[in-house]
């Protein structure tokens, strides 16, 4: 089975990150793209080799040579653009956050249960070598039980922006829940909890926002407390391009370091290899990874769970709780009280 990709929108991460991963996956072939702006798409189209060109959400559902769309547009149109497709039996795989709301996400999630369909939620970093090899030396013990584990993720600003229309709707709060928590906080708690195979469970925060409904911080510090009695902690910025960009996970045998993941974020050093360290009482290990192309990864394991061989590797379930730490976040930061994020899901998660 060959499946047949739309991607929706031509904006600054479909063009670095996405296009390409998504032609060059096994098992799905790019057949078309949608803009707006129908200039804009034919010309991202002529570029990439892309043969069919739509400018609405509706056109590209109604084309049967489409069987599932990768969803770049802003955060507020996920979850309507699912609901949408579903209904016309298009698989979905969104780029995160699934929605702007838990209750935004759950109806997404219940139009792709009854039309049928698959959907995904793209948090790429989890296909990342590197992260592969530290949560499988978790898994097996290697450093005891986690009890501490850290991440730190600043934002590499971008200058001079190359479109303003790309970036005009991250600061419209009709299109975006929040601020840095949960543009680059998500993937950081994401993966911290993805590593250590546990869940956020409770959440305090931090955070510079100047304005409150939906918040605009550009600095977010996140205390967490996870599912198998570990800590975390998740900083996330976009006016530190400088700070240290490490994961630690400290156990009660050992700890694990990783460095250089997150560079497509980040910006990093001329040996942009990922390295993992690990530190037992044997002694020190360190090891360098080829960085990979995670989101051609993630387009070809949705293309085996859409063939029934696979699932998505972040489902929607995860995808909704993830929002839902979200809001837990920012609840946490408005009233300086620790949130349960099982209080943020129906039936209390």
């Amino acid at each position: 089975m060959t499946v047949r990709w739309a991607l929706l929108g031509t904006g600054r991460h479909a063009e670095r990150s996405v296009v390409g991963s998504l032609a060059k996956a096994d098992g799905g072939e790019l057949v078309a793209v949608m803009s707006r702006d129908r200039d804009r798409g034919e010309a991202f189209a002529r570029k990439h080799g892309i043969a069919r060109v739509h400018d609405t959400v509706a056109s590209v559902l109604a084309d049967d040579a489409i069987d599932a769309i990768y969803d770049t547009t802003p955060d507020a149109l996920h979850a309507p653009h699912a609901i949408y497709a579903a209904r016309a039996g298009k698989h979905v795989l969104v780029e995160k956050p699934l929605a702007v709301s838990v209750a935004q996400g759950l109806q997404a999630i219940e139009a792709c249960r009854q039309h049928g369909v698959t959907l995904g939620v793209v948090f790429n970093q989890r296909h990342e070598p590197v992260h592969q090899e530290a949560r499988r030396l978790v898994r097996e013990g290697a450093i005891g039980d986690v009890v501490l584990a850290n991440v730190q993720i600043p934002l590499q600003s971008v200058s001079p922006r190359p479109d303003a229309r790309a970036w005009s709707w991250r600061a419209d709060p009709a299109m975006r829940a929040g601020g840095i928590a949960i543009s680059i906080g998500d993937h950081a708690h994401d993966t911290l909890a993805y590593l250590i195979g546990q869940q956020v469970e409770e959440v305090s925060a931090f955070t510079d926002a100047t304005r409150d409904n939906p918040p605009d911080e550009r600095v977010a510090g996140l205390l967490l407390k996870l599912s198998g009695g570990a800590i975390g902690y998740a900083v996330a910025t976009r006016v530190t391009p400088y700070a240290r960009r490490p994961f630690e996970i400290h156990g009660t045998k050992g700890s694990i370091l990783i460095e250089n993941s997150y560079l497509y974020l980040t910006g990093g050093p001329a040996d942009a290899r990922p390295r993992l360290t690990v530190i037992t009482e044997a002694g020190e290990s360190v090891n360098a990874f080829e960085p990979a192309d995670c989101f051609r990864l993630e387009v070809e394991r949705f293309n085996r769970a859409i063939a029934g061989t696979d699932t998505p590797m972040t489902p929607a379930s995860e995808g909704l709780r993830a929002v839902a730490i979200g809001e837990a976040i920012y609840q946490a930061a408005r009233t300086g009280c620790v949130q349960k994020v099982a209080a943020f899901l129906p039936d209390g998660g």
